[in-house]
């Protein structure tokens, strides 16, 4: 019973926050703040938000080498570092510098060693062309001002056959709908791949092509 009362806590201060957001984000483009980081960290939050399976649908291997846009305080990016392990690496880009000092921060304190958290801009991001393997991004892509330009970016910085995974959760204030994300995909030169899940919750899979 403990338990559920604090899922219903968990998820009626989701709720809330998410509707403050959405409104705010009417007005101005608006990332997720720094101080609401917390409310996605732990394991209750990792069986709603479903970061398991995101990660099992974005389908890494050991090895890789992997960009996340907008990782916030590692929720994904920590766990993604060790499944490319041995040998891989991954990059967590963040507009935010509170969230890179947090998500730097989270990393050392359980010795993840293999993750690297920048300041930047997706439209602009500061990491060489074709050196990913993979790049994905959860709840962000309607953050971005000009989406277009970073989906751009992430073509730019893959290599021929790499992998785009976007993943959008409905309560999410910027969620993106299916046919935006696939026109988006596909306007910036990916072929579409794989979708999996439904209309409340899905990611979808792009590839660059290899020629």
């Amino acid at each position: 019973m403990t338990l559920l009362i604090l899922v219903g806590l968990l998820l009626l201060i989701g709720l809330t926050s998410s509707l403050w957001w959405r409104r705010t984000s009417r007005r101005r483009s608006m990332p997720c703040p720094a101080w609401m980081s917390g409310l996605v960290k732990g394991p209750v939050m990792d069986w709603i938000l479903g970061t398991r399976i995101t990660l099992d649908r974005i389908g890494l291997k050991p090895g890789q080498r992997v960009l996340e846009i907008g990782p916030g305080p590692g929720r994904l990016l920590i766990p993604a570092a060790q499944r490319v392990l041995p040998g891989g690496e991954v990059v967590g880009l963040d507009i935010q510098p509170r969230m890179v000092e947090q998500l730097k921060a989270r990393a050392a304190k359980v010795g993840v060693s293999n993750l690297t958290a920048i300041l930047g801009d997706a439209a602009k991001p500061p990491v060489p062309r074709g050196s990913f393997d993979a790049v994905y991004l959860c709840t962000v892509l309607g953050e971005i001002p000009d989406r277009e330009a970073a989906l751009r970016q992430c073509y730019a910085t893959l290599k021929p056959g790499g992998v785009l995974s976007i993943t959008e959760i409905f309560p999410d204030p910027h969620y993106q709908s299916r046919n935006t994300v696939r026109r988006l995909g596909e306007g910036a030169g990916f072929r579409f791949g794989y979708y999996y899940g439904n209309w409340f919750s899905y990611s979808m899979s792009f590839a660059k092509p290899t020629l």
